[in-house]
């Protein structure tokens, strides 16, 4: 078997290693491949991999949309397997496209407009109740959140969102963010011709539960501010047994492999699907403790089974390529036995 380990848009990208460590670890063969270079289509083609592994930046929405489109020539045109899925990775870091799925899907999340024109968007805002909370599309770790506390300051936004007088004169609401502890403003990342806007719900904390294969994850985060998410303070707290379920039927629903569910709790004590992320990781070993042992929750015979162990090596890659390889394999197998059936009928 050999796969492939598309490249990002860094030189140097820890998620890249760690799929090329896990591959080593596991004897697989592998080749990185670059989606950036001109000649990316003839590339992939003459490198006879059997399935490709896909870490992809979602912060910028230009690069975001070249991935999508891409994946999409290479996954539907071209055949080629790739790992997380299509569907996973047009979810991931495009909340308006989660937002529409949970919809759907009737997963409870948390109440959502979303508007491509000022005159609506206007007409909301006049009847809302503040505070509410601004997103972008891309943007993880809170990284395009915004709490809007006042009319005023709503509509000074959605001018520089949809434009004052043309949308062609949108210079588009500017981000900050910070970088070696100096504040900045992202450019690259403004935020144009829509606007993603939520109530805020008064919440304690976040609750993230992940599923890679048929391993399960989950622990808490801490709230920093008024969020949670981004807040790097995790909480090695078992999960309620109720959001393992949910992640089991959202992951059933959307016949996901490798997805994180991050849920709100709120001051009452209700529960909110906040975003749906099928790139995750860390540099810790693992993402869940049971009594302050480290390992993993499987759903074995209706019943949820915890093993021991550090299972989410390498920023949990290894996890994805041994699941990605028995998929493969398995997928490999039951089309040899299909032919094989071919076979006899014919004879």
């Amino acid at each position: 078997m050999k796969l492939g380990i598309l490249k990002s848009f860094k030189e140097i990208d820890n998620r890249i290693e760690y799929y090329i460590k896990s591959c080593q670890e596991l004897n697989i063969d592998f080749v990185v491949l670059n989606l950036l270079s001109e000649n990316w289509l003839e590339e992939i083609k003459k490198s006879k991999v059997d399935g490709i592994l896909v870490r992809i930046k979602g912060d910028i929405q230009e690069q975001k949309s070249m991935y999508d489109e891409r994946l999409h020539i290479i996954n539907s045109e071209l055949g080629i397997p790739i790992y997380p899925s299509r569907k996973e990775l047009l979810l991931y870091e495009n909340k308006r496209m989660c937002n529409y799925w949970m919809q759907i899907n009737h997963i409870q999340h948390t109440p959502t407009s979303i508007f491509y024109t000022k005159a609506d968007a206007i007409k909301f805002i006049n009847k809302a109740t503040f505070p509410l909370v601004f997103k972008t599309n891309c943007g993880a770790a809170s990284s395009g959140v915004r709490i809007i506390r006042s009319k005023l300051q709503a509509k000074f936004i959605l001018h520089k969102i949809f434009g004052i007088i043309d949308p062609r004169l949108s210079m588009g609401n500017t981000l900050w963010g910070y970088k070696k502890g100096i504040l900045f403003p992202r450019f690259g990342n403004n935020q144009k011709h829509y606007v993603f806007i939520q109530p805020y719900i008064p919440h304690k904390w976040e609750w993230r539960v992940s599923k890679i294969g048929d391993s399960f994850f989950g622990l808490k985060k801490r709230k920093k501010g008024n969020f949670a998410s981004g807040s790097g303070m995790p909480l090695w707290v078992e999960p309620p047994r109720e959001l393992f379920e949910l992640t089991k039927h959202i992951c059933e629903v959307g016949q996901f492999d490798s997805m994180a569910v991050d849920i709100l709790e709120a001051e009452n004590g209700d529960f909110y699907v906040n975003e749906l992320q099928s790139l995750f990781g860390s540099t810790s070993p693992f993402q869940l403790r049971v009594n302050n042992k480290p390992g993993r929750y499987k759903y074995i015979n209706n019943n949820w089974i915890f093993e021991e162990g550090e299972y989410n090596r390498f920023g949990s890659c290894l996890l994805r390529v041994e699941d990605f390889v028995m998929k493969l394999n398995n997928k490999y197998y039951n089309n040899k036995k299909d032919i094989n059936q071919i076979d006899k009928t014919f004879s």
